[in-house]
Protein backbone atom coordinates (compact mmCIF):
# COMPACT_ATOMS: atom_id res chain seq x y z
CA UNK A 1 0.00 0.00 0.00
CA UNK A 2 3.06 2.27 1.10
CA UNK A 3 4.73 1.91 -2.51
CA UNK A 4 1.41 2.28 -4.30
CA UNK A 5 0.83 5.74 -2.48
CA UNK A 6 4.61 6.94 -3.10
CA UNK A 7 4.25 6.09 -6.82
CA UNK A 8 0.44 8.45 -7.02
CA UNK A 9 2.50 11.38 -5.02
CA UNK A 10 5.19 10.70 -7.70
CA UNK A 11 2.72 11.09 -10.94
CA UNK A 12 1.35 13.87 -9.09
CA UNK A 13 4.84 16.22 -8.67
CA UNK A 14 5.30 14.97 -12.32
CA UNK A 15 1.95 16.15 -13.73
CA UNK A 16 1.87 19.23 -11.80
CA UNK A 17 5.50 20.19 -13.55
CA UNK A 18 4.44 19.82 -16.92
CA UNK A 19 1.32 21.60 -16.29
CA UNK A 20 3.37 24.68 -14.93
CA UNK A 21 5.97 24.65 -18.00
CA UNK A 22 2.75 24.17 -20.51
CA UNK A 23 1.47 27.46 -18.84
CA UNK A 24 5.28 29.16 -19.46
CA UNK A 25 5.25 28.08 -22.89
CA UNK A 26 1.40 29.59 -23.33
CA UNK A 27 2.80 32.70 -21.50
CA UNK A 28 -0.26 31.76 -18.64
CA UNK A 29 -0.51 33.23 -15.50
CA UNK A 30 3.44 34.60 -15.90
CA UNK A 31 4.12 37.30 -12.94
CA UNK A 32 8.22 38.05 -14.70
CA UNK A 33 9.59 38.69 -17.93
CA UNK A 34 13.48 37.52 -18.53
CA UNK A 35 15.29 40.10 -20.15
CA UNK A 36 18.15 38.52 -21.95
CA UNK A 37 19.82 40.68 -24.50
CA UNK A 38 17.07 41.46 -27.17
CA UNK A 39 14.90 38.44 -26.02
CA UNK A 40 12.49 37.65 -23.33
CA UNK A 41 11.50 34.70 -21.18
CA UNK A 42 8.19 34.71 -19.09
CA UNK A 43 8.20 32.32 -16.34
CA UNK A 44 6.75 32.18 -12.85
CA UNK A 45 8.64 33.40 -9.71
CA UNK A 46 7.61 31.17 -7.30
CA UNK A 47 9.10 28.27 -9.93
CA UNK A 48 12.60 30.08 -10.58
CA UNK A 49 13.28 30.55 -6.79
CA UNK A 50 11.97 27.21 -6.01
CA UNK A 51 14.81 26.10 -8.12
CA UNK A 52 17.68 28.48 -7.79
CA UNK A 53 19.06 30.50 -4.34
CA UNK A 54 20.05 33.62 -6.94
CA UNK A 55 16.44 33.58 -8.18
CA UNK A 56 15.18 33.24 -4.63
CA UNK A 57 17.32 36.33 -3.07
CA UNK A 58 16.59 38.54 -6.39
CA UNK A 59 12.71 37.93 -5.48
CA UNK A 60 11.77 37.30 -1.98
CA UNK A 61 14.59 40.04 -1.08
CA UNK A 62 14.74 43.57 -0.60
CA UNK A 63 16.38 43.97 -4.14
CA UNK A 64 14.67 46.76 -7.07
CA UNK A 65 13.97 43.33 -9.07
CA UNK A 66 11.49 42.00 -6.41
CA UNK A 67 9.31 44.68 -7.24
CA UNK A 68 9.95 44.78 -11.56
CA UNK A 69 8.14 42.73 -14.13
CA UNK A 70 10.92 42.75 -16.25
CA UNK A 71 14.38 41.88 -15.31
CA UNK A 72 17.08 42.08 -17.44
CA UNK A 73 19.82 39.60 -16.79
CA UNK A 74 23.64 40.13 -17.77
CA UNK A 75 26.45 37.57 -18.87
CA UNK A 76 24.11 34.99 -20.81
CA UNK A 77 23.09 34.72 -23.77
CA UNK A 78 19.03 34.15 -25.05
CA UNK A 79 19.97 29.84 -26.39
CA UNK A 80 21.46 29.27 -23.32
CA UNK A 81 18.97 30.99 -21.12
CA UNK A 82 16.21 28.37 -23.17
CA UNK A 83 18.12 25.47 -22.36
CA UNK A 84 18.09 26.60 -18.42
CA UNK A 85 14.28 27.37 -18.47
CA UNK A 86 13.85 24.02 -20.11
CA UNK A 87 16.04 22.55 -17.36
CA UNK A 88 13.97 24.82 -14.33
CA UNK A 89 10.60 23.51 -15.57
CA UNK A 90 11.93 19.54 -16.64
CA UNK A 91 13.85 18.48 -14.58
CA UNK A 92 16.20 17.43 -17.37
CA UNK A 93 18.83 19.05 -19.45
CA UNK A 94 21.00 17.88 -23.12
CA UNK A 95 24.73 18.76 -22.57
CA UNK A 96 26.88 18.57 -25.41
CA UNK A 97 30.39 19.48 -26.71
CA UNK A 98 28.67 22.29 -28.33
CA UNK A 99 26.88 23.86 -25.65
CA UNK A 100 28.87 23.21 -21.94
CA UNK A 101 30.98 25.79 -22.34
CA UNK A 102 28.23 28.05 -21.94
CA UNK A 103 25.86 26.32 -20.06
CA UNK A 104 28.13 25.58 -17.16
CA UNK A 105 28.89 29.70 -16.61
CA UNK A 106 25.55 30.24 -16.39
CA UNK A 107 24.45 27.67 -14.19
CA UNK A 108 27.11 28.86 -12.06
CA UNK A 109 26.09 32.26 -11.89
CA UNK A 110 22.29 31.79 -11.81
CA UNK A 111 23.32 29.15 -9.08
CA UNK A 112 21.29 25.92 -11.00
CA UNK A 113 23.29 22.75 -9.54
CA UNK A 114 21.29 20.55 -11.04
CA UNK A 115 22.51 21.94 -14.44
CA UNK A 116 26.40 22.55 -13.33
CA UNK A 117 26.55 18.52 -11.97
CA UNK A 118 25.12 17.86 -14.89
CA UNK A 119 27.89 19.60 -16.77
CA UNK A 120 30.40 18.30 -14.75
CA UNK A 121 29.61 15.03 -14.59
CA UNK A 122 29.59 15.82 -18.69
CA UNK A 123 32.93 16.93 -18.67
CA UNK A 124 34.59 14.26 -16.39
CA UNK A 125 33.12 11.64 -18.69
CA UNK A 126 35.26 13.42 -21.96
CA UNK A 127 38.58 13.92 -19.86
CA UNK A 128 41.33 12.87 -22.06
CA UNK A 129 45.24 13.60 -22.39
CA UNK A 130 44.66 16.44 -24.83
CA UNK A 131 41.93 17.96 -22.84
CA UNK A 132 42.49 17.25 -19.55
CA UNK A 133 44.82 20.08 -18.18
CA UNK A 134 41.85 22.97 -20.38
CA UNK A 135 38.96 21.03 -18.29
CA UNK A 136 40.78 21.62 -15.15
CA UNK A 137 41.54 25.19 -15.64
CA UNK A 138 37.99 25.56 -16.51
CA UNK A 139 36.46 23.90 -13.26
CA UNK A 140 38.85 26.17 -11.40
CA UNK A 141 37.73 29.44 -12.92
CA UNK A 142 34.33 28.29 -12.63
CA UNK A 143 34.42 27.25 -8.67
CA UNK A 144 33.86 23.69 -9.70
CA UNK A 145 35.45 21.47 -7.19
CA UNK A 146 34.36 17.77 -8.15
CA UNK A 147 35.31 18.23 -11.39
CA UNK A 148 38.66 20.12 -10.52
CA UNK A 149 39.79 17.48 -8.42
CA UNK A 150 38.33 14.66 -11.20
CA UNK A 151 41.09 16.43 -13.61
CA UNK A 152 43.63 16.68 -11.30
CA UNK A 153 42.96 13.19 -10.32
CA UNK A 154 43.37 12.37 -14.31
CA UNK A 155 46.26 14.45 -14.93
CA UNK A 156 48.34 12.71 -12.48
CA UNK A 157 47.89 9.10 -13.59
CA UNK A 158 47.93 10.27 -17.61
CA UNK A 159 51.23 12.39 -17.00
CA UNK A 160 52.80 10.71 -19.81
CA UNK A 161 50.91 11.12 -22.42
CA UNK A 162 49.43 14.58 -21.46
CA UNK A 163 52.72 15.53 -22.02
CA UNK A 164 52.32 15.48 -25.32
CA UNK A 165 49.73 17.67 -25.69
CA UNK A 166 49.85 21.11 -27.06
CA UNK A 167 48.24 22.05 -23.88
CA UNK A 168 50.85 20.98 -22.03
CA UNK A 169 53.50 22.77 -24.05
CA UNK A 170 51.63 25.90 -23.64
CA UNK A 171 51.39 26.06 -19.58
CA UNK A 172 52.78 28.60 -17.75
CA UNK A 173 56.78 27.14 -16.18
CA UNK A 174 54.39 27.65 -12.54
CA UNK A 175 52.35 25.53 -13.68
CA UNK A 176 54.98 23.01 -15.07
CA UNK A 177 56.38 23.19 -11.58
CA UNK A 178 53.47 22.40 -9.47
CA UNK A 179 52.81 19.42 -11.75
CA UNK A 180 56.51 17.83 -11.58
CA UNK A 181 57.03 18.20 -8.33
CA UNK A 182 53.79 16.46 -7.07
CA UNK A 183 54.72 13.06 -5.06
CA UNK A 184 51.08 11.09 -6.88
CA UNK A 185 52.31 11.46 -10.54
CA UNK A 186 52.15 8.66 -12.57
CA UNK A 187 55.33 7.97 -14.17
CA UNK A 188 57.56 4.11 -14.89
CA UNK A 189 60.17 6.08 -13.79
CA UNK A 190 61.62 9.51 -13.52
CA UNK A 191 63.12 9.78 -17.32
CA UNK A 192 59.38 10.53 -18.27
CA UNK A 193 59.65 13.80 -15.78
CA UNK A 194 63.14 14.71 -17.06
CA UNK A 195 61.87 14.52 -21.02
CA UNK A 196 58.66 16.59 -20.66
CA UNK A 197 60.70 19.07 -18.80
CA UNK A 198 63.64 19.27 -22.09
CA UNK A 199 60.26 18.92 -24.42
CA UNK A 200 58.36 21.97 -22.67
CA UNK A 201 61.92 24.31 -23.16
CA UNK A 202 62.44 23.37 -26.20
CA UNK A 203 58.88 24.50 -27.53
CA UNK A 204 60.34 28.33 -26.43
CA UNK A 205 63.74 27.54 -26.15
CA UNK A 206 64.66 31.32 -26.14
CA UNK A 207 62.37 32.63 -23.68
CA UNK A 208 62.28 29.28 -21.28
CA UNK A 209 66.04 28.17 -21.10
CA UNK A 210 66.20 30.22 -17.95
CA UNK A 211 63.49 28.04 -16.12
CA UNK A 212 65.96 24.64 -16.31
CA UNK A 213 67.86 24.81 -13.78
CA UNK A 214 64.70 25.54 -11.26
CA UNK A 215 62.60 23.04 -12.81
CA UNK A 216 65.69 20.72 -13.30
CA UNK A 217 65.33 20.82 -9.16
CA UNK A 218 61.99 19.22 -8.94
CA UNK A 219 63.26 16.04 -11.37
CA UNK A 220 64.40 13.27 -8.92
CA UNK A 221 67.62 12.49 -11.17
CA UNK A 222 69.42 10.43 -8.26
CA UNK A 223 66.14 7.80 -9.29
CA UNK A 224 67.53 7.43 -12.79
CA UNK A 225 69.41 4.91 -13.64
CA UNK A 226 73.32 5.64 -14.51
CA UNK A 227 72.88 4.40 -17.98
CA UNK A 228 70.01 6.84 -18.41
CA UNK A 229 72.38 9.92 -16.28
CA UNK A 230 75.65 9.07 -18.65
CA UNK A 231 73.68 8.86 -21.71
CA UNK A 232 70.94 10.73 -21.90
CA UNK A 233 71.09 13.89 -19.36
CA UNK A 234 74.79 14.69 -19.95
CA UNK A 235 74.55 14.42 -23.49
CA UNK A 236 71.56 16.96 -23.50
CA UNK A 237 72.95 20.80 -24.77
CA UNK A 238 70.54 22.27 -22.00
CA UNK A 239 72.25 20.37 -19.56
CA UNK A 240 75.59 21.39 -20.61
CA UNK A 241 75.18 24.94 -20.52
CA UNK A 242 74.72 25.47 -17.29
CA UNK A 243 76.63 25.31 -14.29
CA UNK A 244 73.12 24.74 -12.21
CA UNK A 245 72.08 22.11 -13.90
CA UNK A 246 75.28 20.60 -14.11
CA UNK A 247 75.32 20.72 -10.30
CA UNK A 248 72.18 18.37 -9.76
CA UNK A 249 73.36 15.81 -12.33
CA UNK A 250 76.90 15.38 -10.27
CA UNK A 251 74.65 14.92 -7.28
CA UNK A 252 72.86 11.78 -8.69
CA UNK A 253 76.00 10.62 -10.09
CA UNK A 254 77.27 10.45 -6.77
CA UNK A 255 74.29 9.10 -5.36
CA UNK A 256 74.85 6.28 -7.46
CA UNK A 257 78.71 6.23 -6.80
CA UNK A 258 78.65 6.77 -3.34
CA UNK A 259 76.45 4.17 -1.85
CA UNK A 260 77.98 5.38 1.93
CA UNK A 261 76.77 8.72 1.27
CA UNK A 262 73.31 8.12 0.56
CA UNK A 263 71.77 8.44 3.74
CA UNK A 264 73.05 11.99 4.44
CA UNK A 265 72.29 13.00 0.82
CA UNK A 266 68.04 12.18 1.26
CA UNK A 267 66.08 14.85 0.17
CA UNK A 268 62.95 15.46 -2.26
CA UNK A 269 64.87 14.16 -4.97
CA UNK A 270 65.46 11.09 -3.66
CA UNK A 271 62.37 10.03 -2.63
CA UNK A 272 60.41 7.88 -5.38
CA UNK A 273 56.76 8.73 -6.07
CA UNK A 274 54.01 7.48 -4.85
CA UNK A 275 51.67 7.75 -7.90
CA UNK A 276 52.83 4.77 -9.27
CA UNK A 277 49.89 3.01 -10.19
CA UNK A 278 51.07 -0.57 -11.41
CA UNK A 279 49.39 -3.33 -8.89
CA UNK A 280 51.07 -6.83 -8.39
CA UNK A 281 48.93 -9.92 -9.16
CA UNK A 282 49.82 -13.50 -7.42
CA UNK A 283 48.58 -16.46 -8.98
CA UNK A 284 47.83 -19.93 -7.59
CA UNK A 285 50.98 -21.66 -6.27
CA UNK A 286 51.47 -24.94 -3.82
CA UNK A 287 49.20 -23.37 -0.78
CA UNK A 288 48.48 -23.92 3.23
CA UNK A 289 45.94 -27.48 2.42
CA UNK A 290 49.88 -28.66 0.76
CA UNK A 291 47.99 -28.40 -2.88
CA UNK A 292 47.71 -26.92 -5.72
CA UNK A 293 45.57 -23.28 -5.17
CA UNK A 294 43.42 -20.88 -7.48
CA UNK A 295 43.53 -18.28 -5.16
CA UNK A 296 44.71 -14.72 -6.48
CA UNK A 297 46.01 -11.80 -4.65
CA UNK A 298 46.70 -8.08 -5.83
CA UNK A 299 48.66 -5.67 -3.81
CA UNK A 300 48.46 -2.14 -4.49
CA UNK A 301 51.65 -0.23 -3.16
CA UNK A 302 50.20 3.18 -3.10
CA UNK A 303 48.03 1.45 -0.14
CA UNK A 304 50.55 -1.32 1.32
CA UNK A 305 47.06 -3.78 0.96
CA UNK A 306 46.84 -7.02 -0.63
CA UNK A 307 43.04 -7.87 -1.61
CA UNK A 308 42.04 -11.08 -3.03
CA UNK A 309 40.20 -11.50 -6.66
CA UNK A 310 38.58 -13.43 -8.91
CA UNK A 311 40.19 -17.10 -8.51
CA UNK A 312 41.69 -18.56 -11.48
CA UNK A 313 39.48 -20.83 -13.43
CA UNK A 314 41.73 -24.10 -12.62
CA UNK A 315 44.17 -24.63 -9.72
CA UNK A 316 47.39 -24.20 -10.30
CA UNK A 317 51.18 -25.40 -8.98
CA UNK A 318 54.24 -24.08 -10.52
CA UNK A 319 52.64 -21.92 -12.60
CA UNK A 320 54.05 -19.19 -15.10
CA UNK A 321 52.75 -15.83 -15.11
CA UNK A 322 53.55 -12.89 -17.24
CA UNK A 323 51.42 -9.81 -18.79
CA UNK A 324 50.82 -8.73 -22.25
CA UNK A 325 48.58 -5.51 -23.30
CA UNK A 326 48.16 -5.30 -20.13
CA UNK A 327 46.24 -8.71 -19.24
CA UNK A 328 47.32 -11.35 -17.14
CA UNK A 329 48.38 -14.83 -18.16
CA UNK A 330 48.43 -17.89 -15.85
CA UNK A 331 50.61 -20.66 -17.83
CA UNK A 332 50.92 -24.21 -17.73
CA UNK A 333 51.79 -25.35 -14.21
CA UNK A 334 50.55 -28.66 -12.19
CA UNK A 335 47.23 -29.32 -10.80
CA UNK A 336 47.75 -32.47 -8.66
CA UNK A 337 47.01 -35.01 -11.01
CA UNK A 338 49.17 -33.58 -14.43
CA UNK A 339 51.75 -30.65 -15.58
CA UNK A 340 49.39 -28.52 -17.38
CA UNK A 341 49.54 -26.65 -20.75
CA UNK A 342 46.35 -25.15 -20.72
CA UNK A 343 46.48 -21.07 -20.42
CA UNK A 344 43.81 -18.62 -19.09
CA UNK A 345 43.64 -14.57 -19.36
CA UNK A 346 42.66 -12.20 -16.44
CA UNK A 347 41.26 -8.87 -17.82
CA UNK A 348 40.97 -7.12 -14.88
CA UNK A 349 38.48 -4.28 -16.15
CA UNK A 350 35.98 -7.20 -16.29
CA UNK A 351 37.48 -8.98 -13.46
CA UNK A 352 36.98 -12.29 -15.63
CA UNK A 353 39.30 -15.13 -16.34
CA UNK A 354 39.26 -16.60 -20.06
CA UNK A 355 40.45 -20.26 -21.48
CA UNK A 356 42.39 -19.45 -24.15
CA UNK A 357 45.17 -21.47 -26.95
CA UNK A 358 46.93 -24.23 -24.86
CA UNK A 359 51.03 -24.91 -25.14
CA UNK A 360 51.92 -27.30 -27.53
CA UNK A 361 53.53 -28.56 -24.54
CA UNK A 362 52.84 -29.60 -20.91
CA UNK A 363 54.99 -27.15 -18.43
CA UNK A 364 55.53 -26.86 -15.13
CA UNK A 365 58.05 -24.42 -13.71
CA UNK A 366 58.81 -22.96 -16.66
CA UNK A 367 60.82 -20.06 -17.26
CA UNK A 368 58.19 -17.12 -19.04
CA UNK A 369 58.38 -13.69 -20.15
CA UNK A 370 57.46 -11.04 -22.91
CA UNK A 371 59.24 -9.81 -25.85
CA UNK A 372 58.26 -7.71 -28.91
CA UNK A 373 54.46 -8.02 -28.15
CA UNK A 374 55.05 -11.71 -27.90
CA UNK A 375 54.49 -14.36 -24.80
CA UNK A 376 57.96 -17.19 -24.65
CA UNK A 377 57.98 -19.90 -22.56
CA UNK A 378 61.29 -21.81 -21.81
CA UNK A 379 61.71 -25.11 -20.53
CA UNK A 380 59.85 -26.17 -17.54
CA UNK A 381 58.77 -30.30 -16.50
CA UNK A 382 55.72 -31.91 -18.15
CA UNK A 383 56.12 -35.13 -15.82
CA UNK A 384 58.26 -37.38 -17.71
CA UNK A 385 60.68 -34.64 -19.31
CA UNK A 386 62.72 -31.74 -18.66
CA UNK A 387 62.19 -29.23 -21.90
CA UNK A 388 64.93 -27.80 -23.72
CA UNK A 389 61.90 -26.06 -26.08
CA UNK A 390 61.26 -22.73 -26.31
CA UNK A 391 57.70 -21.80 -27.74
CA UNK A 392 55.85 -18.74 -28.35
CA UNK A 393 52.56 -17.14 -28.78
CA UNK A 394 51.18 -14.91 -31.03
CA UNK A 395 48.16 -13.10 -29.65
CA UNK A 396 47.38 -11.26 -33.33
CA UNK A 397 46.83 -14.94 -34.17
CA UNK A 398 46.18 -16.87 -31.25
CA UNK A 399 48.76 -19.57 -31.69
CA UNK A 400 51.43 -21.16 -30.30
CA UNK A 401 55.14 -22.08 -32.00
CA UNK A 402 57.93 -23.97 -31.48
CA UNK A 403 60.95 -21.39 -31.73
CA UNK A 404 64.12 -22.89 -30.64
CA UNK A 405 66.15 -25.64 -28.24
CA UNK A 406 68.18 -24.19 -25.17
CA UNK A 407 71.52 -25.58 -25.00
CA UNK A 408 69.99 -27.38 -21.59
CA UNK A 409 66.83 -28.80 -19.95
CA UNK A 410 65.52 -27.17 -17.01
CA UNK A 411 63.40 -26.99 -14.99
CA UNK A 412 62.54 -24.46 -12.51
CA UNK A 413 64.87 -21.89 -14.32
CA UNK A 414 63.91 -18.29 -14.90
CA UNK A 415 62.91 -16.43 -17.99
CA UNK A 416 63.19 -12.36 -18.63
CA UNK A 417 64.05 -9.53 -21.12
CA UNK A 418 67.09 -7.59 -21.06
CA UNK A 419 67.12 -5.24 -23.86
CA UNK A 420 65.18 -7.17 -26.37
CA UNK A 421 67.24 -10.05 -25.56
CA UNK A 422 65.88 -13.51 -23.50
CA UNK A 423 68.11 -14.90 -20.45
CA UNK A 424 67.53 -18.50 -18.89
CA UNK A 425 68.62 -18.58 -15.56
CA UNK A 426 69.34 -21.36 -13.66
CA UNK A 427 67.31 -24.73 -13.00
CA UNK A 428 67.25 -28.34 -12.58
CA UNK A 429 68.46 -30.56 -15.52
CA UNK A 430 67.08 -34.00 -13.92
CA UNK A 431 70.56 -34.67 -12.25
CA UNK A 432 71.72 -31.15 -10.32
CA UNK A 433 70.96 -27.90 -9.91
CA UNK A 434 72.61 -25.10 -12.41
CA UNK A 435 74.50 -21.76 -12.23
CA UNK A 436 74.30 -22.09 -15.84
CA UNK A 437 72.23 -18.97 -17.89
CA UNK A 438 72.06 -18.62 -22.01
CA UNK A 439 70.83 -15.96 -23.79
CA UNK A 440 68.64 -15.94 -26.60
CA UNK A 441 68.73 -13.60 -29.51
CA UNK A 442 65.58 -13.62 -31.36
CA UNK A 443 67.35 -11.93 -34.85
CA UNK A 444 69.30 -14.97 -34.94
CA UNK A 445 67.28 -17.84 -33.83
CA UNK A 446 70.29 -18.69 -31.46
CA UNK A 447 70.91 -19.70 -27.60
CA UNK A 448 74.72 -18.90 -26.56
CA UNK A 449 75.91 -19.50 -23.18
CA UNK A 450 77.21 -17.13 -20.78
CA UNK A 451 79.02 -16.41 -17.38
CA UNK A 452 77.60 -18.48 -14.86
CA UNK A 453 75.81 -17.45 -11.53
CA UNK A 454 78.29 -17.39 -8.27
CA UNK A 455 75.41 -19.88 -6.58
CA UNK A 456 73.24 -23.03 -7.76
CA UNK A 457 69.43 -21.65 -8.50
CA UNK A 458 66.28 -23.48 -9.05
CA UNK A 459 63.27 -21.78 -8.19
CA UNK A 460 64.60 -18.41 -7.84
CA UNK A 461 62.85 -15.28 -8.67
CA UNK A 462 64.35 -14.40 -12.10
CA UNK A 463 63.58 -10.31 -13.17
CA UNK A 464 65.46 -7.16 -14.45
CA UNK A 465 66.04 -4.03 -12.84
CA UNK A 466 68.26 -1.04 -13.53
CA UNK A 467 69.87 -2.91 -16.81
CA UNK A 468 70.63 -5.68 -14.82
CA UNK A 469 68.83 -9.57 -14.54
CA UNK A 470 68.33 -10.13 -10.98
CA UNK A 471 68.69 -14.19 -9.31
CA UNK A 472 66.96 -14.15 -6.08
CA UNK A 473 66.87 -16.62 -3.71
CA UNK A 474 65.91 -20.25 -5.12
CA UNK A 475 67.46 -23.77 -3.58
CA UNK A 476 71.01 -24.99 -4.36
CA UNK A 477 70.81 -28.13 -4.00
CA UNK A 478 71.43 -28.10 0.02
CA UNK A 479 70.11 -24.90 1.06
CA UNK A 480 67.52 -22.26 0.70
CA UNK A 481 68.40 -19.38 -0.37
CA UNK A 482 68.28 -15.63 0.72
CA UNK A 483 71.09 -14.59 -1.15
CA UNK A 484 70.46 -12.37 -4.44
CA UNK A 485 72.92 -11.78 -6.71
CA UNK A 486 73.00 -9.49 -10.15
CA UNK A 487 74.14 -9.78 -13.76
CA UNK A 488 75.91 -6.99 -15.85
CA UNK A 489 75.36 -7.50 -19.79
CA UNK A 490 78.27 -5.14 -20.26
CA UNK A 491 80.82 -6.91 -18.13
CA UNK A 492 79.21 -10.35 -18.39
CA UNK A 493 79.53 -10.98 -14.70
CA UNK A 494 77.82 -11.81 -11.70
CA UNK A 495 77.41 -9.68 -8.61
CA UNK A 496 76.20 -10.22 -4.81
CA UNK A 497 74.16 -7.75 -3.73
CA UNK A 498 72.60 -7.93 -0.25
CA UNK A 499 70.29 -10.84 0.53
CA UNK A 500 66.64 -10.85 1.72
CA UNK A 501 65.44 -11.26 5.10
CA UNK A 502 64.15 -14.82 4.73
CA UNK A 503 65.77 -17.61 2.70
CA UNK A 504 62.76 -18.00 0.04
CA UNK A 505 62.86 -21.14 -2.65
CA UNK A 506 60.04 -21.20 -5.50
CA UNK A 507 59.42 -17.29 -4.67
CA UNK A 508 57.44 -15.11 -6.51
CA UNK A 509 59.32 -11.80 -7.95
CA UNK A 510 58.46 -8.35 -9.85
CA UNK A 511 59.38 -4.87 -10.45
CA UNK A 512 57.05 -1.87 -9.19
CA UNK A 513 58.03 1.41 -9.43
CA UNK A 514 61.94 0.67 -9.54
CA UNK A 515 62.31 -1.55 -6.91
CA UNK A 516 62.32 -5.50 -6.59
CA UNK A 517 59.76 -7.38 -4.59
CA UNK A 518 59.82 -10.89 -3.56
CA UNK A 519 56.66 -12.56 -2.53
CA UNK A 520 56.20 -16.04 -0.57
CA UNK A 521 58.06 -19.07 -1.06
CA UNK A 522 59.57 -21.43 0.59
CA UNK A 523 62.51 -21.21 3.35
CA UNK A 524 63.48 -25.31 4.41
CA UNK A 525 60.79 -25.24 7.09
CA UNK A 526 57.28 -23.36 5.96
CA UNK A 527 55.32 -22.02 3.60
CA UNK A 528 55.63 -17.71 4.04
CA UNK A 529 53.02 -15.78 3.18
CA UNK A 530 55.75 -12.97 4.40
CA UNK A 531 57.15 -10.20 0.98
CA UNK A 532 59.64 -7.60 0.92
CA UNK A 533 60.66 -4.64 -1.05
CA UNK A 534 64.36 -4.38 -2.61
CA UNK A 535 65.66 -0.56 -3.21
CA UNK A 536 68.32 -0.66 -5.69
CA UNK A 537 69.89 2.94 -4.35
CA UNK A 538 69.80 2.47 -0.93
CA UNK A 539 70.93 -1.61 -1.49
CA UNK A 540 67.96 -2.52 1.45
CA UNK A 541 65.31 -4.77 1.96
CA UNK A 542 62.43 -4.03 3.54
CA UNK A 543 59.67 -6.00 5.01
CA UNK A 544 55.93 -5.07 3.41
CA UNK A 545 52.54 -6.58 4.48
CA UNK A 546 52.02 -10.20 4.14
CA UNK A 547 49.76 -12.16 1.70
CA UNK A 548 46.50 -13.52 3.14
CA UNK A 549 47.69 -16.62 1.64
CA UNK A 550 51.09 -18.32 2.24
CA UNK A 551 52.32 -20.28 -0.89
CA UNK A 552 55.26 -20.95 -2.91
CA UNK A 553 55.44 -22.32 -6.97
CA UNK A 554 53.23 -19.28 -7.80
CA UNK A 555 53.00 -16.74 -10.26
CA UNK A 556 53.37 -13.19 -10.33
CA UNK A 557 52.95 -10.30 -12.33
CA UNK A 558 52.12 -6.63 -12.89
CA UNK A 559 49.15 -4.60 -14.26
CA UNK A 560 48.28 -1.01 -14.52
CA UNK A 561 44.91 0.01 -13.64
CA UNK A 562 42.58 1.63 -16.14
Amino acid sequence: MGSENQMLMSGHANHILKSINRLRKEKKLCDITLKVRDREFCAHRVVLSACSDYFSAMFTGDLEESHQSIVELQGLDPDTMEFLLDFVYTESIQVSVENVQALLPAACLLQLEGVQKACCKFLEQQLDPSNCLGIRSFAESHGCEELRYAAEKYILKHFVDLVQSEEFLQLSDDDVESLIKCDNLTVPSEEAVFEAVISWIKQDENKRTNCLPKMLQYVRLPLLTPRYLTDTVDTEELIKQSLDCRDLVDEAKKYHLRPDCRSSMQNSRTKSRIGQSEVMYVLGGFGNLQSPVDVVEKYDPLTGQWCAVQPMKRKRRYVSAVTLNNRLYAIGGYDSSSRLNTVECFDHSSSQWTVMTPMLQRRGLAGATTLAGKIYVAGGFDGTTRHTSVECYDPTIDRWTIVGEMQAPREGAGLTNLDGVLFCVGGYDGNHVLNSIERYDPRTGQWSGLAPMTARRSGAGIVVLDNQVFAVGGYDGSQHLSSVECYSACNNQWMSVAAMRSSRCYVGTAVMGGKLFAIGGYDGLALLDSAERYDPLLQEWTSISAMTTSRCDMGVAVLLPE
